[in-house]
């Protein structure tokens, strides 16, 4: 029994070393924050939305109504006038996130009890889970519009009443709005679509960065524990060549991987929306007219946003793999690429990147794998401009990080670079070496 005490101790000490402790810290402090960051954006998102009412019958009931949706937390303004789709566009314009038009005729057909239609305006600027909040919110207030004038219905006492005229004396012709486009569909069916491709992306690119990383750095890793480096760097290649041959070989392989996951994904969305598939023929062509599909230019810029955020994570994983001494201290190694990519995709998913505080969202942009995972959604809401931006910005930071780690080869520091490295501690009367719980001790003559 002592000797399996003395090899638990053993293996503890190898296992809990500032390696594997500080990641683990880490990760605590990030989903600290990270806890803290949903929190704020959760009351931001109960907060009142802002809501336009175009009210054409300028009735008492219309403006019950209102109040209604007072009631269910929306701030809202009312318009008598104006021609809809032009009203609809300026309160796209002015980060509103619903329209509802209430048809001239209203008070009279509600009170000669017949069923009644409105029109509503859902706009889409954001597809996290925190962003589609609104959206369900707007259908819980249309049940307790209906609610209302059900009691009205009920307190008449009219005999012979259909009860489904009772529970649903309104109906909604329901639009969606992106951008400047609007299309008559079901706000929730545009949804679920949308996030079953949104939510894939992010999933999908973080698998392959973290394989293609943990790759290039146990190539590296493991030519250091073989003792085969010291004989690459001294072949008649220049160090910047080696560099390059090892990123290129690496980026060619997750390229293919991102390929293979470009044309399946492609086939996925066309199941979605082919009419087919897991929506109807309506929600399709709603998807199609507001332009929530990848064409030629959005695969293409979703492709090199894409690739190029796994050519930053190669670079990264070229540099955290120098200090890496076997294949066993890889995973140590890459520990905080994996935390960096792994806080954009949580954030991402959750928080409207467009509400969210200056300072959180330069924080999400500064992280180089925000912006593939925020590609898909800035494609949908056609802000193309922002994913340009994101490829600049993450091919300007691969070209420094390359050169960081072609600097690393250029030296033989490559060969000496560990993460556990000899202390040397000066004490009286010589000097001291430390390594791996073994002290030598040497006299100074």
């Amino acid at each position: 029994m002592r000797r399996f005490f003395v090899v638990l101790k053993k293996e503890l000490k190898e296992m809990l070393t500032w390696q594997t402790l500080a990641p683990i810290l880490v990760i605590m402090v990030i989903y600290s924050f990270l806890g803290r960051v949903i929190n704020q954006e959760q009351k931001k998102q109960s907060a009142p939305q802002p809501m336009t009412i175009v009210d054409f019958d300028r009735s008492q009931t219309s403006q019950m109504l209102a109040g209604i949706l007072t009631k269910a937390n929306f701030k809202v303004t009312t318009i008598t006038e104006g021609v809809v789709d032009d009203i609809v566009r300026k309160v796209a314009s002015e980060k509103g996130t619903a329209v509802l038009v209430i048809p001239q005729g209203f008070e009279a057909g509600i009170q000669a009890q017949h069923p009644q239609k409105v029109q509503t305006y859902t706009i889409m600027r954001n597809f996290s889970l925190l962003g589609m909040n609104g959206t369900f919110r707007f259908d819980a207030a249309l049940s307790a519009m209906n609610e209302y004038i059900g009691d009205m219905y009920i307190k008449a006492g009219a005999p012979g009443l259909d009860p489904a005229t009772v529970r649903h004396a309104i109906s909604a012709q329901s639009f969606v709005t992106v951008g400047t486009t609007s299309a008559e569909a079901n706000p929730q069916e545009i949804v679920s679509v949308v996030m079953q491709q949104t939510m894939v992306i992010p999933i999908v690119l973080t698998l392959v960065i973290i394989l293609a990383s943990q790759m290039i750095a146990a190539s590296i890793a493991g030519e250091k524990e073989n003792k085969t480096l010291e004989t690459l760097l001294s072949t008649p290649v220049a160090r910047g060549a080696l560099v390059t041959a090892k990123m290129m070989a690496s980026g060619i392989v997750a390229l293919v991987s991102a390929a293979a996951y470009m044309v399946g994904m492609k086939s996925y969305m066309g199941s979605l929306i082919g009419g087919t598939g897991g929506t109807s023929a309506a929600v399709g062509q709603a998807i199609q007219k507001l332009g929530l599909v990848l064409d030629l230019r959005g695969y293409v810029l979703l492709g090199l946003s894409v690739f190029m955020g796994i050519m930053v994570a190669l670079s990264i994983a070229v540099i955290l793999g120098a200090f890496a001494e076997d294949l066993k201290s890889v995973q140590f190694a890459i520990m905080p690429l994996i935390m960096i990519v792994l806080l954009p995709y949580l954030i991402t998913m959750f928080i409207d990147i467009n509400t969210a505080s200056p300072v959180l969202k330069w924080l999400i942009y500064a992280i180089p794998f925000s912006h593939p995972f925020l590609a898909a959604q800035f494609i949908f809401a056609h802000n193309f401009t922002m994913v340009v931006a994101g490829i600049i910005y993450q091919f300007a930071l691969f070209l420094v990080l390359a050169t960081v780690a072609a600097r690393i080869f250029s030296t033989d520091r490559i060969l000496t670079m560990k993460l556990n490295t000899a202390r040397r501690g000066l004490r009286a009367g010589g000097w001291t070496l430390q390594r791996e719980g073994i002290s030598w001790r040497i006299r100074r003559k």
